[in-house]
């Protein structure tokens, strides 16, 4: 017999050996010279130590699988974690500007085939699919508000984000500077 084998064999033989040994009774004894022995053979003058069988554990069965879903049943598109109009800054006063950058981002990144669409006081502003930045040119004055959503390729609302208003400033007879500039 191979060297391997014989060792594999005798490694065997002692794990048999040692799981039978787990349920039985142990035996505890003090010899002459006061050193403590331990054995699973009895000897004279020995106390019986009953050694508890090992802790097992079984699983409870298995819950049945749920049926699967209905083919017919369309997945549902994945929605945005977040979506957010970036520039301008919500309640930010502009005095006289030649255009105002529009940003807007989403969480997590813009899927091919969905697209923002942002409205400027109601308004729609052109887009091309995947746009993250617009322009809007010469705004007149007053109070204006931006509101931006994204939506899948078949018009379904993915995202809406927190609408931002605006002041935009321009020189008149009375306030010719900039209030920033002072007088």
């Amino acid at each position: 017999m191979s060297k391997i084998a014989h060792c594999l064999l005798l490694a065997l033989a002692a794990l048999v050996a040692a799981g039978s040994c787990l349920a039985q009774t142990m035996y505890r004894w003090v010899d002459a010279q006061g050193v403590v022995h331990y054995s699973d053979q009895p000897q004279p003058g020995a106390q019986a130590i009953p050694v508890p069988s090992a802790q097992t554990y079984r699983a409870p069965p298995a819950a049945p699988a749920a049926p699967p879903a209905a083919a017919a049943t369309p997945a549902a598109p994945a929605v945005y974690e977040s979506c957010a109009i970036t520039q301008p800054a919500a309640d930010a006063n502009l005095f006289a500007p030649e255009a105002v950058n529009i940003s807007v981002q989403v969480v997590p990144s813009l899927r091919p085939g969905d697209r923002f669409n942002v409205t400027f006081d109601g308004s729609a502003l052109p887009s091309s699919p995947g746009a993250m930045n617009f322009e809007l040119p010469a705004p007149e004055r007053g109070e204006h508000t931006i509101n931006a959503t994204v939506t899948s390729p078949e018009g379904q609302t993915l995202c809406s984000a927190p609408a931002v208003s605006f002041s935009v400033q321009r020189p008149s007879l009375n306030s010719p500077q900039s209030p920033a500039k002072g007088h």
